[in-house]
């Protein structure tokens, strides 16, 4: 059986600190890896951006428990899973994915973890690895599964250089043009059907 890696934010959940955004009046959060590429400068502006407006943790926690997955992806997920093991490969971190994951009915999850201090500051982060999505795939490569890949964003580019398949889902043509031997898709049933068509691939 092969391996579907998925993007969480944006792929199949809306993006979490787009929602802080909203709730907190400050659209400088509105930022995600579509404009700032690289994922440990984004945090850094982040957790400044959280430092200077007094946020913590649970201000974070709070934003995150008002968000539902995408309309269709509960339904691609459950179909998804009739042929394919189910990872999600995010740039997230554990402490404001359990909510989310549980809407997915908690599938194998490869994140970042926080720093966080005595009164819920966010102080800082451990990143798994610079390329964390890229790194775990190669891994299950070399266990001899094969991974088709799906995600929105540039960070998740390092993926389909080293996934059988990649396919890009929700992305916006800023970013999938840049990519046009990726597949780009704007809807879950034509993702599917393109999963459906290579999980028989004997590559």
């Amino acid at each position: 059986m092969k391996i579907a890696c998925l993007d969480m934010e944006g792929t199949l959940t809306p993006e979490i600190w787009e929602q802080v955004a909203k709730d907190t009046g400050i659209d400088d959060f509105m930022k995600t890896t579509r404009d700032i590429p690289r994922y440990d400068d984004l945090m850094d502006y982040r957790i400044k951006l959280m430092k200077e407006n007094k946020l913590t943790l649970s201000d974070i926690k709070h934003s995150i428990g008002k968000m539902d997955l995408l309309d269709g992806a509960q339904t691609f997920l459950q179909n998804i899973r009739k042929y394919f093991q189910v990872v999600i490969l995010s740039d997230t971190f554990y402490e404001f994915a359990m909510p989310l994951m549980s809407k997915m009915d908690f599938p194998l999850l490869l994140c970042h973890k926080l720093n966080v201090g005595d009164l819920e500051q966010i102080e800082g982060y451990d990143l798994r690895h610079s390329k964390a999505k890229k790194q775990a795939i190669e891994a299950f490569n070399q266990i001899g599964y094969k991974c088709i890949a799906a995600g929105d964003s540039y960070n998740d580019t390092q993926m389909f250089e080293v996934a059988e398949h990649g396919f890009f889902i929700n992305a916006p043509s800023s970013i999938s043009s840049q990519y046009p031997h990726i597949p780009s898709f704007s809807n879950y049933n034509d993702l599917l059907d393109a999963f459906y068509s290579v999980k028989d691939d004997r590559k």
